[in-house]
């Protein structure tokens, strides 16, 4: 009977993984079609404006699509390490404890130790979309800024950017942390090994 708690516990956690890998696919997948949405919006928008020479004004959606979308973009990245911590931090070590094997669900460890700034720079460049996007629309719409709707709307675009702003920084300031403490452990003996050579020691 106390054989199969082991397994059960082990069988429980692999489960755990494989429900919260899925649910990293499906962030992922969400994110992108998200990003293509935006690009179809801004591509829509700018060729209506540039086909029957529209007002320029109607640029001021663009920034308020673009906080909506950038900031769920957003929420879907923090899910997407908040979760990818889980299984490293917590499953894994879990699983190695079951099966006395530390290498198994290596693959959050390995996979960020050779992708170096990769994500960084993924963050990096859809940030500077988002509010890339806002900003030109922005500054665009400004000398055509006459009313005092015009006024209320573009206020409210800029306080949106802001907001957007304020968001993908705290972002990327989360993953510049995240990769100092990942090359400070990076930098610190294995954990395992110093397990495997206290009984040795006695």
């Amino acid at each position: 009977m106390s054989g199969e708690m082991p397994d059960r516990a082990l069988t429980a956690a692999l489960a755990d993984a494989a429900a919260i890998r899925g649910t990293i696919e499906r962030k992922a997948t969400h994110n992108q079609n998200v990003i293509g949405l935006h690009l179809t919006v801004v591509a829509a928008v700018a060729g209506f404006i540039l086909a029957e020479k529209a007002d320029l004004r109607l640029l001021l959606i663009l920034p308020l699509v673009s906080a909506a979308l950038g900031l769920n973009v957003v929420s879907q990245y923090r899910d997407i390490r908040i979760a990818g911590d889980y299984i490293e931090q917590v499953l894994r070590p879990a699983i190695a404890q079951y099966t006395g094997n530390g290498t198994l669900f290596g693959w959050e460890a390995f996979y960020w130790k050779r992708k170096h700034d990769g994500h960084l720079a993924q963050a990096t460049a859809m940030g500077l979309i988002f509010p890339g996007v806002s900003t030109l629309a922005l500054a665009i719409t400004l000398p055509a800024v006459r009313t005092l709707a015009d006024r209320l709307a573009w206020v409210v675009g800029a306080g949106m950017l802001v907001l957007l702003l304020a968001s993908w920084t705290n972002r990327l300031s989360e993953m510049a942390r995240a990769r100092r403490v990942r090359l400070l452990r990076r930098r610190m003996p294995p954990a395992a090994d110093t397990r495997e050579a206290e009984p040795a020691a006695g």
